[in-house]
């Protein structure tokens, strides 16, 4: 994705976040974060915020992790906590390094919290906005407000690219084929873009490819948008279309790929 692009579009996806939480009661449910409340949600997010926005600054992982002053209005508090990651986000050059808990090559740059930000955003942007009762994503769900439907499939690629393997290391002590069952070549296809991946699990290590690859055993296809959030587990997965081995298809789309 363009940088700079990514970069205006964090900006107004933290304002439209802002402007969603300003309309919600704190106390409200949130469906799609069982056990969370508005609170929960904001809280977490701009605490996510300040997270990144010292990693960039200071190139180091935040210590202690940030938390929030309990005594600010949330939905000003979180306005705060978006502006000073995009303002710092803006000051450094994509290129500049800064700390970053993903171990994949390149990924310690400014470059990949820029990216970053704008699909932790968006996702939880979808969260508020069906605890709003805004939102339904009990049927296939179209593209979100100011995220534009290249920006969506490039989550997808962030899903694969950058979760996989996190969830792997995270969970070191599972077999890889328990944590992310690609146990044979799954495509990942965009309907509304030109945009595919092939993700499978090879020695316990996930590789993934760019397009359709001749050896996949299964083709899941869908929107962009729709696709992202399902991988998110905040779209249903059974909306999207597979091709092939439908129960190989089936069990990677509901293994936990992502925290």
């Amino acid at each position: 994705m363009d940088d700079t692009d990514t970069l205006r579009s964090l900006d107004r996806a933290t304002t439209a976040m802002a402007a969603t939480v300003a309309e919600l009661d704190p106390g409200a449910p949130v469906p799609t974060c069982p056990g969370w409340d508005v609170t929960d949600l904001v809280d977490h997010l701009g605490r996510v915020h300040r997270w990144a926005e010292v990693a960039v600054r200071t190139g180091a992982s935040p210590d202690p992790y940030p938390r929030r002053d309990t005594g600010r209005d949330l939905a000003g508090w979180y306005a705060e906590s978006a502006a000073m990651l995009v303002s710092t986000l803006a000051e450094r050059h994509p290129d500049d390094a800064a700390w970053s808990f993903s171990a994949q090559p390149g990924h310690g740059t400014v470059r990949f919290w820029r990216r970053r930000q704008l699909h932790e955003t968006t996702v939880h942007h979808v969260d508020a906005l069906v605890a709003a009762g805004a939102l339904d994503v009990s049927h296939e769900v179209g593209p979100v407000p100011g995220v534009s439907v290249e920006q969506s499939a490039d989550g997808v690629a962030e899903v694969l690219e950058v979760f996989v393997p996190r969830m792997l290391v995270r969970r070191v002590g599972e077999p890889p084929e328990v944590v992310v069952p690609a146990t044979a070549p799954v495509a990942f296809v965009c309907t509304d873009v030109d945009a595919a991946w092939t993700l499978a699990l090879v020695d316990g290590v996930p590789v993934v490819r760019a397009g359709i690859a001749a050896d996949a055993v299964a083709t899941v296809r869908g929107p962009a948008t729709h696709l992202h959030l399902a991988l998110w587990h905040r779209a249903d997965t059974r909306l999207l279309a597979v091709e092939g081995d439908d129960r190989l298809a089936r069990r990677l789309l509901d293994a936990s790929l992502v925290p």
